[in-house]
């Protein structure tokens, strides 16, 4: 049961990311806006059927599809790829906690609830959500891990 801590952190990123999204859903309407910070952050809340940057678009099934594939081959590393370290095992967790987070949104709504919002340089950046976040630092731990992994490896020899 090594691996409880990482179906912990699954769990967690997955529910800070549906209470989020509920919060935002229920206080306020589409594509309403709040400044939190001026020219720099706000709260927007919109839909997105599309994935990252809303790229296919109205193709929720493929992206579905798409998410339980990389879901299952995520799962089956985290639990089954013996030889790992801490850094890769935590941000291939955060990863899943992400995915199913935004797959339970695609199942669900049709749909992936977004509202963070930065401007940067004026630069109006694309609306995401904590899962979108979670996603991202997870992808930069488990590359951070492969790389440690890497370097064990290559000193070990």
């Amino acid at each position: 049961m090594k691996k409880f801590k990482f179906i912990f952190i699954i769990l967690i990123v997955f529910v800070l990311d549906q209470i989020s999204k509920l919060l935002i859903m229920n206080n306020f309407k589409l594509n309403d806006s709040v400044s939190v910070i001026k020219n720099f952050f706000s709260i927007t809340y919109s839909h997105n059927d599309g994935a990252a940057f809303g790229m296919f678009g109205g193709k929720t099934i493929f992206i579905v599809i798409i998410s339980v594939v990389v879901l299952i081959y995520l799962l089956f590393e985290l639990f089954y790829h013996k030889k790992r370290n801490l850094v890769l095992d935590s941000g291939v967790s955060l990863i899943i906690g992400g995915l199913l987070g935004n797959l339970f949104d695609r199942i669900y709504f049709s749909y992936v609830r977004d509202f963070l919002d930065f401007k940067i340089f004026g630069y109006d950046a694309a609306i995401f959500n904590l899962a979108d976040t979670f996603i991202v630092v997870g992808a930069f731990l488990f590359l951070i891990g492969v790389f440690l992994e890497e370097k064990y490896e290559n000193s070990s020899k």
